[in-house]
C-alpha cells in the first residue's frame, strides 16, 4: 500500500530550494530547479514569485494554481530529520 506523504509546511530558501515538513515529522530540502524548464512552472524562475510558496492541500503551492505532486516531493526530497517511512 502506498502512503501519501502530505506537506504541512513550506519555507522558501535560496537557490530555488524549499524546506518541506511532512505530516509524519520528516523534514527535508526540495530542489525545484529541475521544474524550471517546463513552461507550466516557468513563473517559479522569478524569485519574488518563488518566495510565495506555501503548503496547501498536502503539497507545495504557488499562486495561479501552480503545484507539485506531493509524492514527487517526497521521492526527490533530501531529508534532514526523521527517516523515510
Amino acid at each position: 500500500m502506498n502512503v501519501l506523504h502530505q506537506v504541512i509546511k513550506a519555507e522558501p530558501m535560496d537557490d530555488r530550494l524549499v524546506k518541506v515538513s511532512f505530516e509524519n515529522g520528516a523534514v527535508g530540502i526540495f530542489d525545484c530547479s529541475p521544474y524550471f524548464m517546463d513552461s507550466y512552472w516557468s513563473p517559479l524562475r522569478d524569485p519574488a514569485f518563488f518566495g510565495q510558496v506555501k503548503a496547501e492541500c498536502g503539497t507545495l503551492c504557488w499562486p495561479n494554481d501552480i503545484d507539485i505532486d506531493p509524492e514527487e516531493i517526497w521521492e526527490d526530497c533530501k531529508l534532514t530529520e526523521s527517516d523515510r517511512e
